[in-house]
């Protein structure tokens, strides 16, 4: 008898247990997701438009215009604009260069829809639009999370 009363006791402090790590980790895994998975590739998409940027400044200030290109041109050509590519997150995301008709140029890191379905990035994407004076007239994450 004493041996069944041992048994359930630990049984019993098992599953509350379990149900306190469960719950703790339901209640953290949005959090959690955000720190660990969301933040380094939304890090690494940011750099490299950041890249893309001073690439698009020092080719206007060489050639006098900015260079366009789409996400085609970029799995053509793996030195497009003379970057290296492999370096990018283009697994995660597309990234293409629209000039406008305002002179500026908008470069654009597109999610990749697999990606997102399979919970390894949000489904936003990122934009830096460039002035013809080399300013960063706005970028940010679209939709934000703010």
């Amino acid at each position: 008898m004493k041996a069944a009363t041992y048994i359930r006791g630990a049984l019993i402090v098992f599953i509350l247990g379990s149900a306190l790590i469960l719950g703790l980790a339901g209640a953290f895994a949005g959090s959690m997701r955000e720190r660990l998975v969301f933040a380094p590739h939304e890090r690494d998409t940011e750099g490299a438009v950041r890249q893309l940027v001073e690439r698009e400044k020092a080719l206007r200030a060489a050639k006098g215009n900015f260079v366009a290109f789409s996400n085609a041109d970029v799995e053509k050509n793996a030195s497009l604009l003379g970057l290296a590519w492999s370096t990018f997150p283009v697994k995660e995301y597309f990234f293409d260069a629209i000039a406008l008709e305002s002179g500026n140029i908008r470069l654009r890191a597109l999610p990749r829809a697999d990606c997102v379905a399979s919970l390894s990035i949000r489904a936003r994407l990122y934009i830096a639009e460039l002035s013809p004076a080399g300013e960063i007239v706005h970028s940010g994450w679209y939709p934000s999370t703010d």
